[in-house]
């Protein structure tokens, strides 16, 4: 619940801040490597179950 409360409000934020600061309020800092990786790690495996299922 802690992180779907989060996400909802980072896009509850809207434009009222920098998207940057809006992902930090959401607990993501996108200025460090880890979430980007993480994203890059998801994706690999989502292209991985699509070319099984292709």
């Amino acid at each position: 619940k802690k992180e779907l409360d989060a996400y909802l409000g980072f896009l509850g934020g809207g434009c009222s801040k920098d998207p940057l600061d809006l992902l930090r309020d959401a607990g993501v800092d996108m200025q460090r490597p880890e979430p980007v990786d993480a994203a890059m790690t998801r994706f690999g495996e989502l292209v991985e179950e699509l070319d099984r299922l292709i």
